[in-house]
C-alpha cells in the first residue's frame, strides 16, 4: 500500500515537472515591427511665381521589433520625396520633403504621404501635406522696418518675393573708404541687428554709378536727403550676417511718406 502511494506521488509529481517543462520551453513569438513617424503633418508656404519653400524632413522609425521595410509614396505632383524605400531595426531614417510650385495659381493644396511596410501591424500611416501659395498681391504689403523677425522670415524662405517695408531712417553714412563705397540708410539706432537699406557706388558687373542716379534724385545726396524722413522702400530682402537689408538699384525703390 505504501509503495503504491508513493508510486502515484512520484507519477504526479512527474507530470507536474513535464507540464512545466513543456510549458517553459515553448518560444514566444517576436513582437512585430510597427511604424512610427514624425511630424504628424507638414505645412509648406509660398508666393504665387516665386521661389519654392524650404524643403522639410519626415522621419521614420521602427517602434516595435524586427526589421521594418518600409516604402513612401504621394498623390501629389508638386511633392517630391527622397528616398521613397528604406529599412530600420529602430534607427531614425529621414526623408527629404520638397515642393515645386512650378505654374501653380495661388491656393490651398493637400496631399497625403502613404508610409507602408508588409510586416508592420500598423500599416498603412497617412502623413497630411499641405501647401499654402499666396497670390501676387500679398506680396504688396507693407512691412514695418523693425519687424525684423518678419523681415527675416522672408528673406530667408522667400528671397525673391518683392515687397514693401516702411519706417523712418534714423541713421545714414556713406562710406567712402571701403570697397563698393556704400551708402547706408538705417531705421535704429544703434543699428546693429536691424534692417537696412544699401546703394552701392556703381553695378559691380556692368560699373554703372548707381548712387550717382540717387545724387541727381535726391539732391544733395541721398544720406542727407533721407535723414529723419519716414520712407517706404520697395524690393527684394537679403541678409547679410544675419541682418536684412534691401539693397537699392533704383531711385524708383524708395519714396518719403508724406
Amino acid at each position: 500500500m505504501i509503495n503504491r502511494r508513493k508510486w502515484h506521488l512520484s507519477l504526479l509529481a512527474g507530470l507536474v515537472l513535464l507540464l512545466a517543462g513543456i510549458s517553459c520551453g515553448q518560444p514566444m513569438p517576436p513582437p512585430s515591427p510597427a511604424i512610427a513617424a514624425g511630424p504628424s503633418s507638414l505645412s509648406f508656404s509660398a508666393y504665387q511665381g516665386g521661389a519654392n519653400p524650404a524643403s522639410q524632413m519626415l522621419s521614420l522609425w521602427n517602434s516595435g521589433g524586427g526589421t521594418l521595410s518600409w516604402s513612401v509614396g504621394d498623390d501629389a505632383p508638386w511633392l517630391i520625396l527622397s528616398p521613397t524605400s528604406g529599412s530600420s531595426d529602430g534607427e531614425i531614417d529621414n526623408i527629404t520633403l520638397a515642393v515645386d510650385i512650378s505654374g501653380m495659381d495661388a491656393g490651398s493644396y493637400n496631399a497625403g504621404i502613404t508610409v507602408s511596410a508588409p510586416e508592420a501591424n500598423n500599416t498603412p500611416q497617412i502623413i497630411p501635406v499641405n501647401l499654402a501659395i499666396k497670390p501676387l498681391e500679398e506680396e504688396q504689403q507693407v512691412i514695418d522696418a523693425l519687424d525684423t523677425e518678419k523681415l527675416l522670415d522672408i528673406g530667408y524662405d522667400h528671397p525673391q518675393a518683392v515687397v514693401t517695408v516702411e519706417g523712418v531712417v534714423v541713421g545714414t553714412y556713406y562710406a567712402q573708404k571701403p570697397k563698393g563705397k556704400p551708402t547706408f540708410l538705417d531705421f535704429h539706432d544703434p543699428y546693429e541687428g536691424y534692417f537696412k537699406c544699401v546703394i552701392w557706388e556703381e553695378d559691380r558687373e556692368t560699373h554703372e554709378s548707381i548712387r550717382g542716379k540717387f545724387v541727381k534724385a535726391f539732391p544733395p545726396n541721398p544720406e542727407t536727403y533721407f535723414l529723419n524722413r519716414r520712407v517706404k522702400v520697395k524690393g527684394t530682402i537679403g541678409i547679410y550676417k544675419g541682418v536684412p537689408e534691401i539693397v537699392l538699384h533704383d531711385p524708383s525703390q524708395i519714396w518719403i511718406v508724406e
